[in-house]
């Protein structure tokens, strides 16, 4: 009989070889991911040069996102982003992660977003086609999508409009941290100091925007966040929330151009399926597709896996959000499901707190190109598809050439 020593440890044998999960652009990763699903709900894949376990069922990404014990957040963000985002939320567990949570989450509850954000997301989708509407054509990822959501969140924040080219530089370079480390470093300490002063100057005189929020707000014992906290939760909300909301947004109209016959059921009645569109396109294609995470104990008999310590993870939003056990028919857009994407702003005790923003950006978003560029559709002959942004973490298309009016 032979020992657990002898028996040859998950990670020997990959499930596919030829790709590389880290850094290839996938195109066609639906088809891949359906086939090692069809044999079980998890792959050993090749990654960085090592193997990571690749989670693909919506029923293990689910488990994995709320197991916190076992992958928790901190094993991932604090060896990655930490140098230059600073101790943000992603690196923090137990106790200290709840206290920030627990301090930072009111500002971005519904009742508090709805009022920030009535007065924000669609008099400024409004303006950004102003700038294009009597054109005729766009591309709609660089003259829309990649400003609108930098732009709401410099506008949340009571920031100077003036200097949002600037944000967007900074939320880009802090996002390619391990491409560029250098261009990120020196993002991380401009963004700082030109933040800094203005964090000082809420706390003195609050506003009634989201950072006088963050500089004011009390928990029950009467703490406040520190500067520090406030900066690192800063750094953190530029590229995530500018960068994760100008994908999605992409893909949901890639879904809807590629997909006549739903883009004309949503202008039949707005109202009724924008809600579900939105929804639609997140579970179709996330932003975030493949999330990186890590295993750092050996975790045992783990949904019957055997997990080696330090044992590099990818949680497959993509392949969970068109798992079939979940999703019927899940390659097929179809705006008409009325099925949550309920893990494309991930779950568990890190689950998004932009989760209601993001949403509500898109949907607004939409609902103003809609309006303002009838018969929008794609340029003839353009060639345009999802792709890995960010390594094969982030995806949406990098241009939406179009066409709209007569």
């Amino acid at each position: 009989m032979s020992s657990a020593s002898d028996q040859p440890d998950l990670m020997d044998a990959p499930d596919i070889e030829g790709i590389d999960f880290a850094f290839d652009d996938i195109e066609d990763v639906h088809a891949v991911l359906a086939g090692l699903r069809a044999k079980k709900p998890y792959a050993v894949v090749p990654y960085a040069g090592f193997r990571a376990l690749l989670l693909l069922s919506h029923e293990l990404v689910t488990a994995a996102f709320k197991d916190e014990a076992s992958f928790p957040s901190a094993a991932i963000y604090s060896a990655t982003t930490e140098a230059v985002l600073g101790h943000t939320i992603q690196c923090m567990s137990g106790e200290e992660h709840r206290i920030n949570r627990a301090l930072v989450a009111p500002a971005f509850r519904r009742k508090l977003m709805d009022g920030h954000v009535a007065g924000i997301l669609e008099p400024l989708a409004h303006e950004i086609v102003d700038r294009f509407a009597d054109r005729g054509s766009a591309d709609l990822v660089a003259e829309f999508t990649h400003q609108y959501p930098i732009q709401v969140i410099t506008r949340l924040l009571g920031l100077p409009v003036d200097d949002e080219e600037q944000f967007r530089r900074w939320a880009y370079e802090l996002f390619h941290y391990p491409f560029a480390p250098e261009a990120a470093e020196r993002a991380s300490a401009e963004f700082t100091a030109y933040v800094t002063p203005i964090v000082a100057a809420r706390r003195a005189q609050p506003g009634g925007d989201l950072l006088s929020t963050l500089a004011t707000i009390r928990d029950d014992e009467g703490r406040m966040l520190s500067d520090e906290e406030i900066l690192s939760f800063l750094r953190l909300l530029f590229p995530a929330g500018a960068d994760t909301t100008y994908l999605g947004l992409g893909n949901a109209l890639l879904a809807l151009l590629t997909h006549p016959d739903q883009l004309e059921l949503l202008l039949s009645a707005p109202e009724e399926h924008l809600p579900w569109a939105v929804e639609e396109a997140l579970r179709w294609e996330p932003p975030v597709g493949l999330l990186p995470r890590m295993c750092p104990v050996r975790v045992r008999d783990w949904h019957g896996i055997d997990i080696p310590d330090e044992t590099p993870l990818i949680f497959g939003i993509t392949a969970a959000n068109r798992d079939p056990q979940v999703y019927p028919d899940p390659d097929r857009f179809d705006i008409t499901r009325r099925a949550m994407a309920t893990l494309a702003f991930g779950d568990g005790p890190h689950v998004c707190l932009g989760t209601f923003l993001a949403i509500a950006e898109m949907r607004v978003a939409l609902k103003v190109v809609l309006e303002r560029l009838p018969g929008l559709r794609l340029e003839e002959g353009a060639e345009v598809r999802v792709k890995g942004m960010l390594t094969t973490a982030l995806r949406g298309p990098d241009r939406l050439p179009v066409t709209f009016g007569g």
